[in-house]
């Protein structure tokens, strides 16, 4: 009867130790998948062509902090949904703005491309060519809503930077946009509109 006992004790923690391993194992993927995404997602680089001004450097630094810190939490949350980490309210607009902007760029890149936008020496996108874009009143529609949105969401992320970078702010809102205005034309595909420095406008000559 004892030794019945025993063996009956040495069978339930056999299973038990069995159902622990079984806890165990979809816990370990849980944590090492979040971990993985918060390693392996990076944002895109920020570039600027030609030599770079410190202040250049600075913003394009700290524009990029801004964008990888929003991947990884857009990440994080995508792999653990129930990951509530606390956001402050300046940091779920921006982390907004920069969903946004990811959502909207195609959109954004096909007016351009259509000449129907054009990327302003302040940072902002604004119309071209009303005439075409008028000629389609759905066309128009999604036009004046995407303009709206990304003008928006640049803001957000321009006096974001400023926020967080006190040298950047001592530098002044009107620099700092005419810097970011660099960064979106850059970004912008070739014989789409760039408004210069003189305030007339030209078709980019190349994807740089």
């Amino acid at each position: 009867m004892l030794n019945y006992r025993r063996n009956l004790l040495t069978i339930k923690r056999s299973g038990g130790g069995r159902i622990m391993k079984k806890n165990i194992v979809p816990i370990f993927i849980v944590v090492f998948l979040a971990l993985f995404a918060v390693c392996s997602v990076k944002a895109p680089e920020v570039k600027i062509t030609g030599e770079k001004t410190a202040l250049e450097n600075q913003i394009i630094g700290t524009y990029e902090e801004i964008e990888q810190d929003s991947w990884t939490i857009a990440s994080v949350r995508s792999t653990s949904p129930g990951n509530n980490q606390a956001l402050s309210e300046e940091k779920k607009k921006v982390l907004t703005a920069v969903q946004n902007r990811r959502f909207n760029k195609d959109d954004v890149n096909e007016f351009k491309r259509d000449g129907v936008l054009g990327e302003t020496n302040a940072g902002r996108v604004v119309v071209r060519d009303y005439e075409k874009m008028n000629s389609d009143e759905e066309y128009k529609k999604r036009v004046e809503k995407i303009v709206k949105e990304e003008n928006r969401d640049r803001e957000i992320i321009m006096e974001r930077t400023m926020q967080v970078n006190e040298n950047v702010a001592k530098a002044g809102e009107e620099k700092v946009y005419r810097i970011f205005a660099k960064i979106f034309q850059d970004e912008s595909d070739k014989n789409t509109w760039i408004q210069q420095e003189d305030g007339s406008w030209l078709k980019k000559k190349d994807n740089k």
